[in-house]
């Protein structure tokens, strides 16, 4: 009773092409082959071969496997189904893949239909694309089928359920096969009473469809089974003739046969005789037919996906090799890059260690005229000055050096002695105790060090004319900036400055 239904799947991309209004020449051949698949297999095979495209070859495909299938011809399905593409702009991965899955299913590989669909239900993403939403209707009603066939009842009408959804926008004829599947779950499930209204509400809906012959069959063949399990054997017998009819000269032959069958045992149970024999030559040359067919689609099938498999790990094997290529690539790159970074440091470390160097040796050069200086003032007599007033000079000589009042070209021993309460002598005193030097030499090498510390720091002023940098410095003389500035660092203020330039 289970076998009708295997039959009753749609193919998807064709059902896109009759909810839409197509325009362009393939669209409407297209439309029009799909409307012969459930109306006529043969026709619809004949109007499928004319179309040519090469970009949809798949969906072109879909229907041809289809229409073969529902012929009996399970071998040409078969074969079919795993027929390279000439599609250069279509990714066939996800069609190609779910035509795989439903020639097991087809074929009674429920298990290996399961593996197949997992992936392809695990990485889906909703969506308002129709295309996507027709996919997605039909994977979920494989996936009910198959669960009906493993008599997961459960989870077939869950997988039902998700199908509908998707399909409430996108399908019409999807909704009437998943009614139909719903009805077959209430049959297994011993709900006859509410299978039979839904087949006849199916029935109904159906009028709507006057091409969806092959489902009217099939609908009226679930209603003939439902009242043989009723023991109305003669009303069963009319539902399964109007099965029949309309499909006798059609090559609709895995229907025929299920539905030969039924008959045969309707008839037996009320003796009739005649219409036994009749119905049991029927079914006994149909399933003849096709039980050779299906051995040998079997056969090629298991025999096709495993080439398909072995090509799929050969293009898996080029795409991670493509992949390695790129990640070398990108790596050499970032390489590179650090490689020239690594080398921008290492001159900007070259150049701060010569300036590093630079200014040592001017260091060098001040502590050796600091000693100097301190030599030449020990033999000196000392004032003697109390400490608290030694103190005092000192903070106030501090204070002063912060405040850069040693810029005032005007500034003189009186006039600093003056600004810090002192007279002269002690002054003189102090700042040759401790800052080794006499006063001249004191106020210019504060001056000089300032302007080390302004050239370092800015380089605006290495621009600037020296005399302007002497002035802003406290001298008054050009030519007494040099020889001081020179005296101090061992350079003259150009040299000096040249010497930063080139360090950096």
């Amino acid at each position: 009773m289970l076998l009708f239904f295997q039959f009753l799947f749609v193919m998807f991309l064709g059902i896109h092409f009759i909810s839409a209004q197509s325009s362009t020449d393939f669209e409407m051949r297209l439309e029009n082959s799909f409307i012969k698949l459930y109306e006529n297999p043969d026709v619809a095979i004949q109007a499928a071969k004319e179309i040519r495209n090469t970009e949809n070859h798949l969906a072109i495909k879909n229907i041809l496997a289809k229409a073969n299938f529902l012929k009996g011809n399970y071998v040409e399905s078969v074969r079919v189904t795993f027929e390279k593409t000439d599609a250069k702009n279509a990714d066939p991965a996800l069609l190609q893949t779910f035509m795989i899955a439903r020639e097991f299913y087809q074929l009674g590989f429920y298990n290996q239909t399961s593996f197949i669909i997992s992936p392809l239900l695990s990485s889906k993403t909703a969506s308002k694309n129709s295309d996507k939403n027709v996919f997605y209707a039909a994977v979920y009603q494989l996936e009910a089928k198959n669960f009906i066939a493993l008599h997961q009842w459960k989870n077939a009408q869950k997988s039902l359920l998700l199908s509908s959804e998707y399909a409430k926008k996108s399908s019409d004829i999807i909704s009437k096969e998943n009614q139909l599947l719903s009805a077959v779950i209430l049959s297994e499930t011993k709900q006859d009473k509410e299978a039979l209204f839904l087949t006849k509400s199916l029935l109904k809906s159906l009028e709507n469809l006057p091409h969806a012959s092959y489902i009217r069959s099939a609908t009226y063949q679930l209603q003939g089974n439902l009242l043989f399990k009723q023991q109305q054997y003669n009303q069963a017998i009319q539902f399964l003739q109007l099965a029949i009819t309309p499909i006798e000269n059609i090559s609709f032959e895995p229907l025929k046969k299920n539905i030969y069958g039924d008959l045969m045992k309707n008839y037996l149970v009320v003796n009739n005789n005649n219409q036994y024999d009749f119905y049991k030559k029927k079914y006994t040359e149909s399933s003849k037919l096709l039980d050779e067919n299906i051995k040998e689609a079997r056969r090629q099938l298991i025999e096709l996906n495993t080439n398909f498999g072995v090509e799929k790990n050969i293009r898996l094997a080029q795409k991670k090799k493509s992949q390695y290529v790129l990640t070398i690539s990108i790596s050499l790159l970032l390489i590179c890059i650090a490689g020239i970074f690594y080398i921008k440091e290492i001159q900007k470390a070259k150049a701060l260690a010569k300036q590093i160097k630079f200014l040592r040796s001017i260091v060098v050069l001040y502590n050796q005229k600091n000693a100097e200086i301190k030599e030449k003032d020990l033999s000196k007599k000392t004032l003697f000055i109390p400490k608290e007033k030694e103190k005092e000079i000192l903070d106030n000589l501090n204070l002063f050096e912060e405040s850069k009042k040693f810029l005032d070209n005007n500034m003189s021993l009186a006039t600093l002695s003056a600004q810090l309460g002192t007279n002269t002598k002690y002054l003189s005193e102090i700042i040759n105790k401790y800052k080794d030097r006499n006063f001249n030499s004191y106020i210019n090498e504060l001056r000089i060090t300032y302007a080390i510390q302004l050239l370092s720091a800015d380089k605006s002023y290495h621009q600037y004319k020296i005399s302007y940098i002497a002035e802003i410095c406290g001298f008054t003389s050009h030519s007494v900036f040099t020889k001081v500035f020179k005296s101090v660092t061992g350079f003259s203020p150009f040299e000096f400055i040249q010497n930063i330039k080139s360090s950096t």
